[in-house]
């Protein structure tokens, strides 16, 4: 079974068992971004550690973050942001019974698991970056735009437009140690 089928079915069972209770008034994350797998350079790999002395910049909702890396830009959850998932506000609620209970556990599990990752952007398959209405978006090679129209909770993720600034000169630094893009 393939990732995005597991983490379709977890969030499934997840939506399932969390509206199982329609009359009661429950929070629900939602997380989309604007993008199709696998078309483009971006990749999901391990979750990363902010490092002493490397650009990082939270965004204004601390759900997510973007560090420069020595050859990518990484976006992921933080610990804030992942804690809100694992935890949703209904978490003590004790009335969906123990197999309720089991199943909305299992599907936070899986889901946690999978946004427990990283996507990042090689530097060498970037050809741009900007700050737009305090959106960070990085240009690949293709002119395909990246990292932007995250939404969380149906709010787009943005970042303290001096601090988002000062990452993309960041980028910009360490990018000219990268071949340019082949047009």
């Amino acid at each position: 079974m393939n990732t995005i089928r597991a983490i379709l079915c977890a969030t499934a069972v997840l939506a399932a068992t969390s509206f199982a209770h329609a009359s009661e008034t429950r929070q629900v994350s939602s997380i989309t971004m604007d993008a199709k797998e696998g078309d483009g350079p971006e990749r999901v790999g391990p979750r990363q550690q902010p490092a002493a002395g490397k650009p990082y910049v939270q965004s204004t909702s601390r759900w997510t973050e973007l560090m420069l890396k020595d050859d990518a830009v990484v976006m992921q959850l933080t610990d804030y942001g992942l804690k809100q998932v694992g935890e949703p506000q209904d978490a003590h609620d004790k009335d969906e019974g123990f197999f309720g209970n089991m199943v909305k556990a299992m599907a936070l599990s899986g889901v946690k698991q999978f946004l427990d990752h990283s996507i990042a952007l090689s530097l060498a398959d970037m050809r741009s970056a900007l700050v737009r209405r305090g959106e960070v978006v990085l240009v690949t090679c293709q002119g395909k735009e990246v990292f932007n129209k995250v939404k969380i909770n149906d709010q787009v993720q943005t970042y303290p437009q001096d601090k988002a600034e000062e990452f993309v000169k960041n980028i910009y630094r360490q990018r000219e140690k990268f071949p340019a893009c082949r047009t």
